[in-house]
């Protein structure tokens, strides 16, 4: 099928921040992840084009892969520099509630809350390298 061929504005970080925290909620399955906004990325269009795969699945492809290079090196820890990687993994990979993610992560639920945020923001930023690299590349 033809591409949207959309541009999206990779400056708006607030913007995408949002579509980034809707997709991760919905990461397997919902409207918004289907009808999300990171969608109309050039990396989310091409690998659909290139796989076969639905956009669906092609940007759930790019979340996993943006979670996956937060993880610092070696066998999991609970450490302060596995703090993001964990949330975001625990969070959207296992889907544990965030009360229990709390309780494993010695947090308050307000600090797991803050964190949180802070951990969207870096699969944001992630995904937004992505797609500029994709884009210098073409």
């Amino acid at each position: 099928f033809a591409s949207m061929n959309m541009q999206i504005n990779l400056e708006d970080t607030e913007l995408l921040n949002k579509w980034t925290k809707d997709a991760l909620s919905h990461l397997w399955g919902g409207p918004k992840l289907s009808g999300n906004g990171l969608i109309q990325l050039a990396i989310v269009q091409n690998k659909a084009d290139e796989t076969g795969e639905t956009l669906t699945k092609a940007l759930r492809g790019f979340l996993q892969e943006a979670i996956a290079t937060l993880r610092p090196e070696g066998d999991r820890q609970y450490t302060n520099d596995w703090l993001l990687y964990n949330i975001l993994d625990l969070k959207f990979n296992e889907n544990m509630k965030m009360r229990d993610i709390a309780k494993r992560l010695s947090l308050s639920e307000a600090d797991l809350y803050r964190k949180q945020r802070i951990a969207i923001n870096a699969v944001s930023q992630e995904i937004i390298d992505m797609e500029k690299s994709n884009l210098i590349k073409t």
